[in-house]
């Protein structure tokens, strides 16, 4: 099934790119995330990831479907 992804932060920078579509089987958002950690391998230190699914943030068990729209951010903080 073919997804979009957007990068934002330090993941443009440590993928390279603002987005792309990426083919990809049967999948959670862990699995994404894992996939995408053997693809760009700068993302090996990222303990957190949030990831939105059409716009809405979701849990690692969530699986994607065909033509989703898939965020990844990193972890925010603040005070």
């Amino acid at each position: 099934m073919r997804v979009h992804i957007k990068y934002y932060a330090k993941y443009r920078d440590s993928t390279g790119k603002k987005e792309e579509d990426l083919e990809i089987g049967e999948s959670t958002v862990r699995d994404l995330l894992e996939m995408l950690k053997t693809k760009y391998p700068k993302l090996n230190g990222e303990k957190t990831s949030l990831i939105a699914l059409n716009n809405k943030f979701q849990k690692d068990e969530t699986k994607i479907s065909e033509g989703d729209v898939i965020s990844v951010f990193p972890p925010v903080s603040g005070g």
